[in-house]
């Protein structure tokens, strides 16, 4: 296998031996990978401080030797997001992603929409284009869209009947069924989390066309906290892992409140 070279965000590193880092990476074209950085910190002149959590690299890696892991080679600085570094609550979201995509994308899998989705948000976390909140719910609805596990707002997910045609205005949600339930078909026991019908069609709306476009939704604070609510309930549920950077991201929500 030759060099390959690539786009890069730096998921999270961890120090290894006395000079060597252990990088994981979600790369554009070789999806995540999980690579060494020899001597990475005392190489000035290779990595001058720009290995860092969240950064946009260009990257270029080659082969380990046997079953070693593949040894990043040289990394220029695209876009050092310093910001999300300095601000804690950036910080907590920005880490909340990164585990998510570190943890439920297989390693070497192309997954280019992923790239270009975490890319426009840790963008946008950087520069306040957008509230970081609002922001996390672009990146779950999109993230679990693309790996085919998108909530099911639009229908009742028992019955099938459209939000059109019901006319409540508030509905529980039933997590193992990955959506919705309308008051005509059962409850699951233990429901405490419910959506409202406006709340639904915001989250629908974030989830189809541009980016750019799907930022112009705007929720009022209860529906926005309603909606960050349900996400981060649904989104560990369906990868079957509770991200340790949640726990802290609520941690940190709480102490700014």
């Amino acid at each position: 296998m030759n060099p390959c070279t690539t786009p890069a965000i730096v998921l999270r590193r961890r120090d290894y031996a006395d000079f060597d880092l252990i990088l994981t990476v979600l790369t554009q074209d070789h999806g995540v990978r999980t690579l060494i950085a020899k001597s990475a910190k005392k190489s000035v002149k290779r990595f001058p401080g720009i290995l860092e959590p969240f950064a946009g690299l260009k990257i270029v890696f080659r082969p380990g030797r046997g079953k070693g892991l593949p040894v990043l080679t040289e990394a220029d600085l695209v876009k050092s997001h310093t910001a999300l570094r300095s601000d804690i609550q950036k910080t907590a979201y920005a880490s909340y992603w990164s585990e998510l995509v570190a943890i439920w994308l297989e390693e070497g899998q192309s997954q280019a929409r992923i790239f270009e989705l975490l890319d426009f948000v840790l963008d946008g976390l950087s520069d306040g284009t957008a509230p970081d909140a609002l922001l996390s719910l672009l990146f779950q609805m999109r993230f679990v869209g693309y790996e085919g596990l998108r909530p099911i707002l639009e229908r009742c997910a028992c019955c099938r009947k459209t939000i059109e045609a019901m006319p409540q205005h508030q509905f529980c949600i039933d997590l193992s069924r990955g959506g919705i339930v309308c008051h005509q078909c059962p409850m699951p026991c233990d429901v405490h989390l419910k959506l409202g019908k406006g709340t639904l069609k915001q989250l629908l709306w974030m989830a189809h066309g541009d980016l750019s476009t799907a930022l112009r939704v705007r929720f009022g604070p209860s529906t926005l906290a309603e909606a960050s609510q349900f996400l981060e309930a649904f989104v560990p549920y369906h990868i079957g892992r509770m991200p340790k950077s949640l726990d802290f991201l609520r941690r940190v929500r709480k102490s700014a409140a």
